[in-house]
């Protein structure tokens, strides 16, 4: 399901390597410094402004030593392609862009782990498609992004009642075009993120559309920041990194208690939603933890890499979640030494 993604970055990896190998390079098993020199920098490959404006909202941007700047991309593997070719070092993502990385061999370790207790990713119907519980997906069109935690969210749906990919009618489909297609009924489900789901569901092309809910622990709520090897070679930025992580979890715990100002500044004023679907939004995404990297947390990585594995994708291997994870960072949270 995924051969062709996985084709381009595999070969894009090999053209352009993973790491430094020159002169003061941080090796792999080398402790992270903590000390961020002056004048390094950072790209993060961001998504609807979201890392940049959460980290300006808390306050953590100013307390950042690097110089720090973001840039969109809309979909994981778009982050992955981005951290992968040099244009950013780091980026958030959701649960399978670090198993597609991984796979490919492409030098992007998982450096960081949050999870939400919320229901932010839910199947939401085209008008009219008869679809009212997750058995009647059978047999349906349904909105694939590969290497998206919305397939992995589809194939455990799918799972709970019994069905598999070979039961539905995939549709690959880029994620900002998952609205529109069930607008035009070339699908009849697809995961959306907010807040295309919300603003999907309240427009008047939405009209009869509505959300199916998830099965138990389809949405594992986990998003990690990764950081590509290369960077993580130079000690400056792996100092950097270090820093953002730690001020990443500072802004997820500033989140948790600021709701308000995230409604107002972000999803209203940056976001464009209307007040009522702001309110709806912020609710889905619930509140934050860091779970560091458990047992817990590489188990539930390990079985959604089997998930994908079952459905075809990434043949041939046996895919280890624990080495997605960079262990050097494992022990951080918000009140870690670094940090400003």
């Amino acid at each position: 399901m995924v051969a062709g993604m996985v084709g381009a970055l595999v070969s894009g990896c090999q053209s352009s390597g993973s790491g430094s190998s020159g002169a003061g390079a941080l090796s792999a098993d080398a402790p992270i410094p903590v000390a961020v020199p002056a004048g390094t920098s950072l790209v993060v490959a961001d998504d609807a402004n979201r890392l940049k404006t959460l980290f300006a909202l808390s306050g953590e941007q100013d307390k950042l030593t690097a110089d720090v700047s973001y840039a969109n991309f809309s979909s994981g593997p778009l982050r992955l392609e981005a951290i992968r070719s040099g244009n950013a070092q780091l980026g958030r993502v959701g649960d399978v862009p670090p198993i597609l990385a991984h796979f490919s061999d492409a030098g992007v370790p998982i450096v960081g782990a949050v999870k939400h207790d919320g229901n932010s990713l839910v199947l939401a119907t085209s008008p009219g498609s008869g679809i009212t519980s997750l058995k009647d997906l059978a047999g349906k069109k349904i909105a694939i992004n590969e290497g998206t935690a919305q397939q992995a969210v589809v194939l455990r749906n799918l799972k709970s009642v019994g069905l598999s990919i070979k039961d539905v009618q995939p549709i690959n489909l880029g994620l900002a075009e998952f609205a529109d297609g069930l607008r035009a009924d070339q699908v009849n489900a697809a995961v959306l993120k907010q807040p295309d789901r919300v603003r999907y569901l309240t427009s008047t092309q939405g009209e009869g559309s509505t959300e199916i809910p998830n099965a138990p622990g389809a949405y594992p709520g986990l998003y990690y920041v990764y950081a590509s090897e290369e960077a993580l070679s130079d000690p400056g930025r792996a100092a950097a990194i270090r820093e953002f992580v730690i001020g990443w979890y500072r802004a997820e715990q500033w989140l948790n208690d600021h709701k308000q100002t995230w409604i107002d500044e972000y999803l209203i004023n940056d976001q464009k939603v209307s007040p009522a679907d702001a309110r709806a939004i912020a609710e889905a995404d619930g509140h934050s933890s860091v779970p560091g990297f458990t047992d817990e947390l590489i188990n539930t990585q390990q079985e959604t890499i089997d998930l994908l594995q079952q459905a075809g994708a990434f043949p041939g291997v046996r895919l280890e979640a624990k080495d997605e994870f960079d262990s050097r960072f494992a022990d951080l949270n918000a009140n870690s030494a670094g940090g400003q």
